[in-house]
């Protein structure tokens, strides 16, 4: 399991700081499709929890979402738009199916997979990189913090850990992993910060910022646990040799981009 999670790693980093690097359409893209194969794996959760929901209109309401952040596309679709979709399309696949039974279950777990991914996740990370000057270095700044911060706890987890965080909802996470997770990702954002970001943010926004990623980070990976174990299910998915679905790769970004979003734009360079 662990030299599979290596192999996939070489091989997926080199294509993500590629596009992270290069931005515009080519990483936008490059979001909605990962948002949408999330969404996906999301429908596919829902559905083994009895949710009802249409595929098509939970990736559709997620995609619009995240083209709501896209602002080079001639014109920009309206965060409002999406959302009266995303609240009108749900009920209307109900109605349009002629149930009642499960159907509130149904539209109440599509409604959540569009704000989840869709919104939380596709929705900030292009809004991210697309600040001016910095977006580029932002990007970076959240993926070392939170994938050193998902190694570190990983690693000490696995080697020294012997208390359990939350053994019903992740039996193999460990309070002594939990922790090197936060220093190892509170390193890894000052030391991005020392060598890109000194001349945008003072030392205790970064310091700030690596300890509250750290900390969002693990809870929004403990998050998507809740919804694994609901679901009876280990992974979201299989896409990724050894690291399951894309859903669990990426579930520690879903809280963390739209946190690094808003508290750049309004304590660190608000306008």
């Amino acid at each position: 399991m662990f030299w599979k999670r290596v192999i996939s790693a070489i091989i997926l980093i080199p294509v993500i700081i590629f596009l992270v690097w290069w931005g515009g359409y080519p990483y936008s893209a490059s979001i909605i499709l990962v948002s949408g194969l999330m969404l996906i794996e999301f429908w596919g959760l829902s559905q083994s929890i009895g949710g009802r929901g249409g595929r098509i209109v939970t990736v559709a309401c997620g995609v619009l979402f995240c083209l709501s952040a896209v602002d080079s596309i001639g014109f920009k679709i309206p965060v409002e738009f999406a959302l009266a979709l995303t609240l009108l399309l749900p009920f209307s696949y109900q109605i349009f199916r002629d149930q009642v039974n499960l159907a509130f279950l149904s539209v109440a777990s599509t409604l959540l997979g569009v704000v989840y991914i869709g919104w939380a996740f596709g929705h900030h990370l292009i809004l991210l990189r697309d600040i001016s000057g910095v977006g580029r270095v932002l990007i970076f700044f959240l993926l070392v913090t939170i994938w050193l911060g998902d190694t570190g706890a990983y690693l000490f987890g696995k080697w020294f850990g012997r208390h359990k965080l939350r053994p019903t909802i992740s039996p193999r996470k460990t309070i002594e992993g939990t922790i090197a997770g936060l220093v190892f990702g509170t390193f890894g954002a000052v030391g991005v910060w020392s060598f890109f970001l000194k001349d945008v943010m003072s030392f205790p926004h970064a310091l700030i910022l690596g300890v509250l990623l750290g900390i969002v980070g693990q809870l929004s990976d403990l998050s998507e646990s809740v919804i694994k174990r609901s679901a009876d299910v280990k992974d979201s998915g299989q896409l990724i040799p050894g690291h399951g679905g894309l859903l669990d790769r990426c579930d520690s970004l879903i809280f963390s981009a739209p946190v690094l979003y808003y508290y750049f734009v309004r304590l660190v360079s608000p306008t």
